[in-house]
């Protein structure tokens, strides 16, 4: 018995007719996405760039938009480790006589570039303050972005960028690690300063001889860091003792460190400060 032939031109027919509706169904997601019935109420402007947020949820769409909402960028659930720069902008916009406000964000990405081309407005719901709590993903975030001793020190423990500075902070096994401090004194340390100060704090201890060690932009940027750290050592050991420094309880250090030399930028001075906070 002949087997009854298949009209190819029907196939065709029907293949083309299943490709329109796959277009049309994509067509419509994207428009309903893309929704122009926002209207913008009310912009505000800060004058914080130095804040850090990171999603709330990272199992839930999270859609960054432009500053118009009429065009989807990007869905911040897909960038799971990355912490979001918030510029003290954010826009109130109204939908449906509903009113929501939106924060104006750059992506800072695992390794701490802050010049992600990820950018827009996302509905504020969607963050929660700090850097990314996922440190282990995490390398040479900028100290400024970090709002506790306690997130500052996990991050130090458990960021692989970080080796050098978990290393110089058991030389001072009874000073509390600050970020106030950290941040006071910029995240670098006075040994430049003719008369070093740092608002908030007196006391200050210099150890000028090694401080040059942690800046790659003034010593050697191709060693490693378990080079640096016996080069720091060695020079703390000759002007303090390691009994001498394990006596400095009433003390606080602020410390930055930073691996990559993308970091090398005029305005960041790695190092360490110690100082006693004033009452």
């Amino acid at each position: 018995m002949n087997k009854p032939l298949i009209n190819i031109n029907i196939v065709k027919m029907g293949v083309l007719m299943i490709s329109s509706l796959a277009i049309g169904v994509t067509t419509t997601m994207l428009t309903a996405k893309a929704d122009s019935s926002y209207t913008v109420v009310k912009k505000m402007t800060g004058n914080n760039a130095d804040v850090a947020y990171h999603l709330a949820n990272n199992s839930k769409n999270a859609y960054l938009w432009n500053g118009t909402h009429t065009k989807a960028k990007a869905n911040l659930r897909n960038y799971k480790n990355y912490s979001w720069r918030y510029y003290g902008k954010s826009v109130i916009l109204s939908h449906n006589s509903k009113k929501s406000v939106y924060y104006y964000i750059q992506g800072i990405t695992p390794n701490g570039n802050e010049a992600s081309k990820i950018q827009g407005i996302v509905w504020h719901g969607y963050l929660t303050p700090g850097v990314n709590p996922n440190y282990k993903q995490l390398n040479n975030i900028d100290y400024r972005y970090f709002n506790t001793d306690t997130e500052y020190l996990n991050y130090i423990k458990k960021s692989p960028s970080q080796e050098l500075t978990r290393k110089v902070l058991k030389l001072f096994p009874n000073t509390q690690l600050s970020i106030k401090l950290t941040k006071a004194a910029n995240g670098s340390s006075p040994w430049a300063w003719s008369s070093p100060t740092v608002n908030g704090y007196h006391d200050i201890l210099e150890f000028p001889t090694v401080q040059r060690y942690f800046n790659k932009r003034f010593y050697k940027p191709n060693i490693s860091d378990n080079t640096r750290f016996k080069l720091i050592k060695d020079g703390l050991d000759k002007s303090a003792s390691q009994p001498k420094r394990n006596a400095l309880d009433q003390y606080q250090i602020g410390i930055y460190y930073y691996n990559n030399p993308h970091r090398l930028i005029d305005d960041e001075a790695p190092g360490f400060t110690i100082a006693i906070p004033d009452k």
